[in-house]
């Protein structure tokens, strides 16, 4: 089975909001640093569209 799945990374802070600033950090570090902002600061893949499903166009679904 093939899918395409719309969605975008989030980074949620303490308070359970997301916190994009912590995403961008992330993003502008290499190497060591970005390891640890990754174990800091860890980001989940939220997917919120499923457009594609073996082949059958699924965006006139409900």
């Amino acid at each position: 089975m093939v899918a395409h799945i719309n969605g975008e990374l989030v980074v949620w802070d303490a308070a359970g909001r997301l916190a994009f600033e912590r995403l961008q950090n992330r993003l502008a570090r290499r190497g060591a640093a970005a390891a640890r902002a990754a174990e800091e600061w860890p980001a989940h893949f939220v997917a919120f569209d499923l457009l594609r499903l073996s082949g059958t166009d699924t965006t006139s679904c409900p």
